[in-house]
């Protein structure tokens, strides 16, 4: 499968060859894709999506169905699809007829009311879990869910390019930023919602990740188990396997340096230490600061020495 060009080659080529470029991510769509050329030059990907996002929301609605309509029906033959549909929508399983059945006709009722296609993002979802997304879209606001299909055609652009690509390698604080909103949610101090919420705020804040994506739009299937997406995120920044016990020491590591760079009252970082992790020494500490009222400046010089030996304990274990 031929390979994107890189965005500064984009910038550099007439408007044709730079439709026929993007062509793959948007299964052509020659006017829009005319359009977003116009809209060169761009300096980075991201701006590139931006712009595709803002042309597709501007341009007439025409035009905007053209898009939508562009894309297959979700369910439809896999021999009569574009190798990237075939590959986002998979072949299918051998006992899904069902599945197939009620997507036509979800498909069909909601084409019959908008006059447009469904497109959705399906971020590697098994097509029985667009079933109830669809449901709830037929019911929807025509121009609300007109905006929610551009958009979504936008995030399927992205993420092929990524594909196509291959995602560039996190940085390091990016990752443990990552890490550390996984790890909150594992030991419980983020519920569902909340995780969702963290996805969102580390996409605004420009972390570019295929399994981040994904996981961010959990929340439109509220039934789906977000286990299998974690999973997949930690994959994608080198974890695999990570579990609520290593969740804990992450974050009693990061709740001990902010007592050593006096960030946290001591005995609030060493609480959530003791939460987290069930150390010992720190639930000790957190009792006897509770008990004994009167010794407490000594109790936080005992907290810091604490968290200090806290990270000479993890550097000596690797």
């Amino acid at each position: 499968m031929a390979s994107i060009p890189s965005v500064e080659a984009l910038n550099a080529v007439q408007t044709d060859a730079f439709a026929a470029a993007v062509a793959p991510l948007f299964e052509g769509a020659p006017r829009f894709s005319r359009r977003l050329a116009e809209a060169r030059p761009f300096e980075a990907e991201a701006e590139l999506f931006d712009a595709a996002r803002s042309t597709a929301r501007e341009m007439p609605e025409e035009e905007q169905i053209e898009l939508l309509d562009a894309h297959p029906r979700i369910g439809a033959d896999p021999a009569a699809v574009s190798d990237l549909s075939r590959r986002e929508q998979g072949d299918g399983e051998a006992n899904d007829a069902w599945v197939g059945d009620e997507l036509t006709a979800l498909n069909e009722a909601y084409e019959s009311r908008f006059g447009f296609r469904f497109v959705v993002f399906v971020a590697g979802r098994p097509r029985a879990d667009i079933i109830p997304l669809l449901e709830r879209a037929v019911q929807a606001d025509r121009d609300e869910e007109l905006r929610r299909g551009l958009d979504d055609v936008v995030l399927i652009a992205s993420d092929r390019m990524d594909g196509l690509r291959g995602p560039r390698p996190l940085r390091e604080e990016l990752r443990e930023a990552i890490a550390l909103e996984i790890s909150r949610w594992m030991v419980g101090e983020l519920d569902r919602d909340g995780l969702i919420r963290a996805t969102h705020r580390l996409i605004e804040e420009g972390v570019e990740s295929p399994a981040l994506l994904a996981l961010s739009l959990a929340n439109q299937d509220e039934t789906a188990d977000l286990a299998e997406p974690v999973g997949r995120l930690m994959g994608e920044i080198g974890l695999d396997g990570w579990d609520q016990g290593q969740a804990g020491q992450l974050l009693a590591l990061h709740a001990a340096a902010s007592i050593v760079g006096e960030v946290s009252r001591p005995i609030d970082a060493a609480r959530r230490i003791a939460s987290v992790s069930g150390n010992t020494r720190f639930r000790e500490l957190v009792r006897r600061w509770d008990a004994e009222v009167d010794d407490r400046e000594a109790i936080n010089l005992d907290i810091r020495r604490a968290a200090i030996d806290l990270f000479g304990e993890e550097d000596g274990t690797g």
